[in-house]
């Protein structure tokens, strides 16, 4: 057992997860190539830990969640009335985000209260653990893109990683981070005062440039879903059975607007079903509705540029 590797371990769980089971930890320390430990050393490694004060985990035994294991779990050691309360508010204060969990009773209960129980923990690999643990985020190509974009309009991209951390924990929700973010791309200059030559002009620059922070927040990994990126939620909290969800349109505007999304809708596992495309109300010139028979010879109402009987009249 390498002690100082369950260390990291045991780090990197308390700020991806917050509180987690034995078995989740023994995973992230076994996705470092050449690494094995059983529950027993785990458990013993983490009390030899948490009493030199290496770790702030407190070990409960059985289980949180009805969908988890029983040989134990480990929670965040809570702070109040002990010599580490200073330190831990004194943290919050600066703004580190993981500091709350050791100070919040109510906090620590509804991170409990509010994970999925059959979602398992996501385990990172172990380049993922280090870079928590050293740098206070986990970088994803996502990130990597949304940086070169600030850099390009002349803004600084190093907040990222606090911004990271406060998702991730869920102490900023999407249109503060979205807020947040855009603010980057205006630097400050030698006085103090913004500059403008970061600044996002036109309503079409604004809505390129949120796309690239839209999918930066969804590849960040969430506490209160056991690491789980948002983007990947879906696979994992989707009913058994291999339900996918369809979405009918209500008219041909809607369906061409469906059918300009539907890669994306598919890869979220939605499908858009054009079953009753040819008897869908289209809108006239003077906003009137109405249903018009499509013949087979007329273009496809939802847009395709084909022939209705070589698109969605196939199978008519």
């Amino acid at each position: 057992m390498d002690l100082k590797w369950l260390e990291t371990c045991a780090t990197a769980g308390e700020l991806l997860y917050g509180y987690y089971s034995v078995t989740a930890l023994k995973k992230v320390y076994e996705a470092k190539p050449g690494f094995t430990i059983s529950q027993e050393e785990v458990i013993s490694g983490m009390k030899e830990l948490s009493e030199s004060g290496a770790v702030m985990m407190d070990y409960l035994s059985g289980r949180l969640n009805e969908g988890d294991d029983d040989f134990g779990f480990y929670i965040p050691r809570e702070c109040e009335g002990t010599p580490l309360e200073k330190v831990m508010k004194e943290a919050d204060r600066m703004g580190n985000p993981y500091a709350s969990l050791h100070l919040d009773e109510r906090e620590r209960q509804e991170l409990v209260a509010d994970c999925p129980d059959d979602v398992d923990y996501y385990i990172p690999s172990w380049q993922e653990t280090e870079q928590l643990v050293q740098e206070g985020y986990i970088r994803t190509p996502e990130m990597t893109k949304l940086e070169e974009e600030i850099r390009r309009r002349n803004g600084d991209p190093a907040p990222l990683t606090a911004i990271w951390a406060e998702v991730s924990t869920d102490k900023l929700d999407t249109m503060e981070s979205i807020h947040k973010i855009v603010e980057l791309l205006s630097p400050a200059s030698e006085d103090g005062q913004k500059e403008k030559k970061g600044y996002v002009g036109s309503l079409e620059e604004l809505n390129y440039f949120v796309s690239f922070a839209n999918a930066f927040l969804n590849s960040v990994n969430l506490r209160a879903r056991r690491g789980w990126r948002p983007h990947e939620l879906f696979e994992k909290t989707r009913p058994r059975g291999g339900f996918m969800p369809t979405i009918v349109p209500g008219s041909v505007k809607a369906a061409g607007l469906l059918k300009q999304t539907e890669d994306k809708l598919r890869a979220l596992g939605a499908r858009v079903d054009y079953s009753s495309i040819d008897r869908m109300p289209v809108t006239g010139r003077y906003g009137e509705r109405r249903v018009v028979k499509v013949g087979r010879n007329d273009p496809c109402p939802c847009g395709s540029g084909l022939k209705y009987k070589k698109c969605h009249g196939r199978s008519r």
